[in-house]
């Protein structure tokens, strides 16, 4: 058995472990110093921006609903005071008056008396509405529909996180495997490149053999380039996945195998209509459209109970205009009032305007996902399904590619092979190899999508 055959098995075997395992997502005991699939997925809960925006809206949201309940449905409280300075900065009385001029009918004088107003006054004020086009209504109906919303997000958010991360982590993983594989093939292309020299220098080979094998020597150094290239790439891709910036730990795990037969039985049992994008979706249309009733509430009028309480210290007056500081008195009143706004431009209309609007673009959002939903799931079920199938075919081919290899071998050894037949053979093994490793990460990434839609995880003992 040559070095490549023996490189081949403990790599087949160490990676791809038995034929549809179960996907476990333990994670394996790696190199000291290794980052594991669930240390990867908690810190991007730590560090994750787009985890903890998601957590942000859905407390922005709640407020909103305190902000919705305290503006319609709660009355409204004021304390306000004032005092005057004018005649206490630039005069010695401690009080505030105007002169008031009357002038009786049939009289040719004029009559002046001293208008006094308070030095100090201390007001309790209260408003609660009574109507107001039912905009109180719609507006706490569209905070609720938009909390619900915002917090099924952020539930989805945590779930799309874990397998974000899930997903990159097995790309990377994907990544190393083919890039070891490029390695391996490039260095057994070199190593018959040398011996087809040699057979040329003994007049065993043509110019022909050798210039074959630097071909396919030259296509695959640039196939190990961009291999190399996409380890960096998903390597990277996991890290910023976590909310990090740098991280260079190696990866300690495996790619998982899917018993895809037991996951498609509980797919074909899912029901989209929980599907959390099919509800966040609906749930954000309807606010949208509460929103828009709440902005036509211009069309009514508003009708509200009113009442203030005064405190009050004003100068006293008597016949002799003789003026002193009296005590704080109080006075108090209760109310109704209605505006109603006739014309402020326009600018009422035109809000109510832009809110229908965007229910009008938030309906056919969620219009959008009702359909794009199902084929999003038929999508990712045929490929899941398909992807398993490759993945059995696969292993058949990567079995057959070692026997013609191994048979190749002993061929060339008892002198009925070329180094050609040996070159071809490895070469067919190293493709089936990489086909069985991306038809194994296609299962991984269907089965994520899948769990992504129906906001659920399929999980096997």
């Amino acid at each position: 058995m040559n070095k490549f055959q023996r490189t081949s098995i403990v790599l087949f075997w160490a990676v791809l472990g038995p034929v549809l395992a179960q996907d476990q997502d333990k994670p394996a005991t790696g190199i000291s110093g290794g980052l594991t699939l669930e240390q990867a997925q908690k810190e991007a809960l730590e560090h994750s921006p787009e985890y903890r925006q998601a957590l942000s809206r859905e407390r922005e949201t709640s407020w909103g609903q305190m902000e919705a309940l305290s503006d319609g449905f709660l009355p409204h409280v004021s304390l306000g005071a004032q005092h005057f300075f004018n005649n206490e900065l630039f005069s010695n009385t401690s009080y505030n008056y105007t002169d008031i001029t009357v002038k009786f009918p049939g009289s040719l004088s004029y009559i002046t008396f001293p208008g006094i107003y308070p030095n100090t006054t201390l007001t309790l004020g209260a408003q609660y509405d009574l109507f107001d086009g039912l905009k109180n209504i719609h507006k706490l109906d569209a905070a609720n529909n938009q909390h619900e919303a915002a917090r099924i997000l952020a539930d989805l958010s945590l779930l799309q996180l874990g397998e974000q991360v899930r997903l990159s982590y097995y790309e990377a993983l994907a990544a190393k495997l083919l890039s070891d594989q490029a390695d391996q093939k490039v260095k057994t292309l070199e190593d018959h490149l040398r011996i087809a020299q040699d057979q040329l220098d003994n007049g065993q080979a043509t110019k022909y053999d050798v210039l074959r094998v630097q071909v396919q020597l030259s296509e695959a150094k640039s196939e190990q380039i961009s291999q190399h290239d996409n380890v960096v790439l998903a390597r990277e891709s996991l890290t910023r996945t976590m909310g990090l910036q740098i991280d260079d730990r190696s990866l300690a795990g495996d790619l998982p195998v899917l018993d895809a037969d037991s996951i498609l039985k509980e797919v074909a049992q899912a029901d989209l209509t929980n599907s959390p994008q099919l509800k966040a979706k609906h749930l954000q249309a309807l606010a949208a459209s509460d929103m828009s009733a709440s902005a036509n509430s211009f069309w009514f009028p508003r009708i509200s109970l009113i009442g203030q309480y005064q405190w009050y210290q004003s100068p006293s007056y008597d016949g002799d205009f003789h003026y002193d500081n009296g005590n704080f008195q109080t006075d108090y009143f209760v109310g109704a009032s209605a505006t109603w706004d006739l014309l402020d431009g326009g600018l009422s209309f035109a809000k109510a305007n832009e809110a229908g609007e965007r229910a009008q673009q938030a309906g056919a959002e969620d219009k959008a996902t009702q359909l794009q939903t199902p084929y999003d799931f038929d999508l990712w079920k045929r490929k899941l399904t398909s992807s398993a199938s490759l993945y059995r075919a696969k292993l058949t081919d990567v079995e057959t590619a070692k026997e013609s290899a191994r048979l190749a071998t002993v061929g060339f050894k008892a002198g009925t092979r070329t180094t050609t037949d040996v070159l071809e053979s490895e070469l067919e093994e190293y493709r089936a190899s990489a086909e069985l490793v991306l038809a194994q990460l296609g299962a991984l990434e269907a089965l994520i999508h899948l769990e992504l839609l129906t906001g659920k995880r399929f999980l096997h003992d």
